[in-house]
């Protein structure tokens, strides 16, 4: 089946946050390597939603990717943070971080819960629900793909576009670096767990530095426990919940941030699904409506068959 696709309002914020990084790299062209290269691709992308727009029956293949294609993004925009940390800025603002840690909370929580709680089923528990952050982000768009229902995958699509980017331009603007870039973090019997290593070993090989403050992990898994209530049933969007919760408190225990990254991660999250998200999609076109609000619509299936309006 030959299917179409216009300009959303996902593809007009991906094409402007491209563009602001263009511009970044134009000015560190001459003192990075590569960054006239760089600026190209981000200035092609900038056009890439419209080109895409005109082109008639393409495949089923191509219109579902078309729809996960700012998702994709994602990954190199977090990955980009890291080459774009020291061009930037020479220093961090871990200083200040921890200060604010510190003043809120009387205590560094990340330094003494872990010691004060040292129970190696909590150890595994925690760790377990930090590694699991990553499914309970791409695996609910990947659900209602197959489920067919492109009103849910867009509207999920543009509220985590608009949760992560907001926390990439806190970065490139305020960039602190994290703990265990400041304090000797934790060593000890717990650190030979199965899930504690696993988590180690994701930092070492996928951490952008500068990346902390606030925590994209709680923002990103409070924005899909919101979105569960939205698009799925109750008993699934409770299990969004309790794995927010999960991803909530271990980004704590396991050291990963102060316990200011994650309240603030949890306070931008809930900004952008009750404000930030409806004010952005009114200003760059037609907001998806909550499904609870309006009429159940049919739509053409991504997959084959056809895609309700409503929740499940």
């Amino acid at each position: 089946m030959a299917v179409s696709r216009a300009v959303l309002p996902v593809d007009r914020f991906l094409a402007l946050y491209n563009g602001l990084l263009a511009a970044i790299w134009l000015a560190l062209a001459g003192r990075t390597p590569g960054a006239l290269a760089i600026c190209f691709a981000h200035g092609a992308a900038v056009s890439l939603p419209w080109l895409l727009a005109r082109a008639r029956g393409v495949s089923r293949g191509t219109a579902v990717l078309l729809e996960l294609y700012p998702l994709i993004w994602l990954g190199a925009f977090w990955a980009e943070l890291d080459l774009l940390r020291l061009p930037l800025h020479a220093h961090a603002y871990d200083a200040a971080i921890t200060a604010l840690d510190g003043a809120l909370f009387g205590v560094h929580l990340h330094l003494v819960w872990i010691h004060s709680m040292p129970w190696r089923w909590f150890s595994e528990l925690m760790h377990f629900s930090y590694v699991a952050y990553y499914a309970l982000i791409f695996l609910p768009p990947v659900a209602v793909l197959l489920a067919g229902r492109r009103d849910a995958l867009r509207d999920m699509t543009f509220r985590l576009m608009v949760t992560y980017v907001g926390c990439y331009l806190v970065y490139l603007t305020f960039p602190v670096d994290a703990p265990a870039s400041t304090t000797p973090l934790y060593a000890g019997p717990l650190s030979d767990g199965f899930f504690y290593r696993l988590v180690h070993a994701a930092h070492a090989v996928g951490d952008s530095l500068g990346a902390s403050f606030p925590s994209s992990h709680v923002a990103g898994a409070v924005t899909i426990a919101l979105l569960g209530r939205r698009w799925f049933g109750r008993w699934t969007a409770r299990l969004f919940v309790l794995e927010a919760v999960g991803v909530t408190l271990s980004t704590v225990y396991t050291q990963s941030h102060v316990a200011v990254d994650a309240v603030a991660g949890l306070g931008w999250a809930l900004a952008v699904q009750w404000f930030v998200a409806p004010a952005l999609a009114r200003a760059l076109g037609r907001p998806v409506q909550d499904p609870r609000r309006t009429p159940s619509s049919v739509t053409p299936d991504l997959v084959g068959g056809t895609s309700g309006g409503g929740a499940a």
